[in-house]
């Protein structure tokens, strides 16, 4: 009975001992935040270093008698062209947040299904790839054209959901996002 018994007992420890603790399931993904503010939250600001190290080397030294140069995405601890680099990754990533299903700032459901917004989101995609492979070669002179080509990518929505006129008038908050 005894040898049992340490038999039983071993076998059980060997068993707890080899199962792998169960890890929690991860919380769904859960959106808060219209389209509207993940575009000014994210992709606005984070264009605009895109667009402004076309003019102003992210490489330079900031000017020390520029107030506002300490400010600037260029300058401080991850700042220059590693600023350039994050942007264009977090465009990358803003892509992935825009096409979870949220709603406009009209309360309206996102287009996500409609083909000229996920052409718009496979062109922001591309253009942040380049320009993350430019602002790693720092090459500044490469940003007009990583420029030109995020405003055409922007432009792709922008022209049909946002700056769409009808009848000479630009479309008001109740028609975007349902415009087809």
């Amino acid at each position: 009975m005894r040898v049992r018994s340490v038999v039983l007992v071993s076998i059980l420890l060997a068993g707890a001992c080899s199962r792998a603790p169960e890890t929690p399931p991860a919380p769904a993904a859960q959106v808060q935040g219209t389209l509207n503010q993940v575009m000014r939250g994210i992709l606005f600001p984070n264009s605009n270093i895109l667009f402004d190290a076309q003019d102003r080397n992210p490489g330079a030294e900031p000017d020390p008698n520029d107030p506002a140069a300490s400010a600037h995405p260029f300058a401080g601890t991850y700042g220059g062209w590693e600023a350039v680099e994050n942007a264009s990754m977090a465009l990358y990533e803003a892509a992935n947040l825009v096409q979870m299903p949220r709603k406009c700032q009209n309360g309206k459901d996102a287009p996500l299904d409609e083909d000229t917004f996920k052409k718009g989101l496979a062109a922001l995609r591309e253009v942040s790839m380049t320009a993350y492979k430019t602002a790693q070669s720092k090459n500044q002179d490469a940003m007009l054209d990583v420029a030109d080509k995020l405003t055409q990518a922007c432009s792709t929505c922008h022209d049909v959901y946002r700056d769409r006129v009808i009848d000479g008038k630009p479309m008001t908050m109740e028609q975007r996002c349902s415009a087809t």
